[in-house]
């Protein structure tokens, strides 16, 4: 009866310290959740953001133009990245304009330009293009709808507005005529001769890029666009620093 009764007390003792492990468990489970880590946001207006991480992500696509051995190359690597933040700072302005004027491109339009755009590359090509590149298809096809909606704005708010006289036609058909005429007499290969809609159509082209700038400077006092710089700072390469690790292996 002893035995049985030293038996029982252990028996009783293990389920008394399972319940209290299971209790232990329990409440380290009912703790306080994890704060998830803030969004770091590297380029904001009072419509847009991108965060540091889609800014990655674009800077990722466009070194994929250079050779491997960019990020070796801290100069240039660090223009890159400032090109890419006036490029991106400037699709902001265009992409809060057309948020506030309702300017939108629908899927089925999107999905009409890639299929226009994928004419040039037969059978899978279009897709060895972009792995040859290490191009994300979402992300190729994000920047399509987002240029599409931009080019559309742009439309919208200049190109459809210019209005081109036939003394502008005349005048920019002679100054066409004597620079075609300029560059035979110097054996230079002149441009391809164009008609009238050709010709409409340079002339619109010009008028939109010098109406363009003064446009944007004004998106820039409605839409300003706000730069982390201590977060780019991060991005780019400190060349001092890179000098100095240099001179050291070279020791």
């Amino acid at each position: 009866m002893k035995m049985r009764a030293n038996r029982t007390g252990v028996i009783e003792k293990s389920r008394l310290i399972l319940i209290l492990a299971v209790f232990m468990l329990a409440g380290a489970g009912c703790g306080e959740p994890e704060k998830e880590k803030p969004v770091e946001f590297l380029l904001t207006s009072p419509l847009i953001r991108i965060s540091e991480s889609d800014f990655l992500d674009e800077l990722d696509l466009k070194k994929a133009a250079y050779p491997y051995t960019l990020d070796k190359n801290p100069a240039e690597y660090n223009e890159i990245v400032i090109q890419l933040v006036n490029m991106l700072s400037e699709e902001i302005l265009l992409l809060s304009a057309a948020a506030d004027l309702g300017v939108m491109v629908t899927d089925a339009e999107v999905e009409a330009a890639e299929a226009e755009f994928k004419e040039d590359y037969p059978e899978k090509t279009f897709e060895a293009m972009l792995l040859e590149n290490a191009i994300p298809y979402a992300l190729w096809k994000k920047r399509l709808k987002k240029n599409l909606i931009m080019d559309r704005l742009i439309d919208q708010e200049i190109r459809q507005k210019i209005e081109i006289t036939s003394e502008e036609l005349v005048e920019f058909y002679r100054k066409y005529v004597e620079e075609t005429q300029g560059l035979k007499s110097s054996n230079k290969e002149p441009p391809q001769k164009m008609d009238e809609t050709e010709l409409v159509s340079v002339l619109r082209l010009q008028k939109t890029e010098k109406l363009y700038g003064e446009w944007i400077k004004a998106l820039e006092l409605k839409y300003p666009v706000e730069i982390n710089k201590e977060r780019l700072k991060s991005i780019l390469i400190d060349i001092e620093e890179n000098k100095g690790n240099k001179n050291e292996k070279n020791d």
